[in-house]
């Protein structure tokens, strides 16, 4: 893995977003899912972005979303590497501004694809990666991201709204998730969530894998990584994050952080 240079911090005064960046990395990055959406945009190189359904090759100009629990990995292929910079927005946060857009109220933005290649939108959204990260008014930001979101409205997102998770399964998958994400801490069994799910260990580690991408495990470990993050802007220290997030102790959340977001968590800047 080559990482030249990683940023990943979160806005003093805009909480519920995070500003990401890689300067020419060939890192490959396992399925998992965000607990946010990303948007980004590939500044040199290519990088490889797949879903469960296909895989897209994005290149200067080309912006991606990554909704809120959507599982995907990256890559870059050989001989080649990428720079890119990345918006996280929270889903409470997203759907506010959504809702000032639209007057809906929604957490996910509904796109034909999650690679657009747009050149005059990429640029802007580099604007407001770079605007976001700068010592401005929160008021400029505010309005510089909405205004780069209803453009992004006009122009890319599907009409109509996604429709619900449907079947007693996806209900059981669900509760599993909201478990996780209150309970984060706990050293749970699978038992314990196949309880919870009324499925045998089984079929839940199956239907899991078939429903969100990623194991329960995984989702987990997200989960953990997303908290730990919080805590740290926070400001607690690296041994209080690991303890209230389930972690063993300092070197596990080290090494879990490191492979999650390619810095430590000391690097982390809140």
């Amino acid at each position: 893995m080559l990482n030249k240079k990683l940023h990943f911090g979160r806005i003093k005064d805009l909480p519920n977003v995070e500003l990401y960046q890689g300067v020419d990395t060939t890192s490959f990055v396992p399925s998992h899912v965000h607990f946010a959406c990303s948007l980004g945009v590939v500044d040199t190189g290519v990088r490889i972005h797949e879903t469960k359904l296909e895989k897209y090759y994005m290149t200067p100009g080309s912006f991606f979303i990554v909704n809120y629990g959507e599982a995907h990995s990256s890559s870059v292929p050989n001989n080649y590497n990428c720079s890119s910079r990345c918006i996280r927005i929270d889903p409470s946060f997203l759907s506010k501004l959504i809702k000032q857009i639209t007057g809906q109220k929604h957490d996910t933005i509904l796109i034909n694809q999650p690679v657009i290649h747009d050149l005059d939108l990429s640029r802007q959204i580099r604007n407001l990666y770079i605007v976001l990260g700068q010592s401005r008014s929160s008021l400029e930001k505010e309005c510089f991201l909405l205004n780069i979101f209803a453009k992004l409205y006009g122009r890319h997102v599907r009409k109509g709204i996604q429709p619900p998770l449907l079947g007693n399964e996806r209900k059981s998958i669900s509760r599993v998730c909201e478990y996780l994400q209150d309970c984060c801490s706990e050293n749970v069994s699978l038992d314990k969530l196949s309880e919870i799910a009324n499925l045998s260990p089984y079929h839940l580690s199956r239907v899991f894998k078939k429903t969100l991408g990623v194991s329960p495990h995984a989702y987990q470990l997200q989960v953990r990584l997303k908290k730990s993050t919080d805590l740290l802007a926070l400001g607690h220290s690296i041994a209080e994050v690991a303890l209230a997030t389930g972690f063993c102790d300092q070197s596990h959340l080290h090494r879990a952080f490191k492979k999650g977001f390619g810095i430590t968590p000391g690097q982390y800047e809140c």
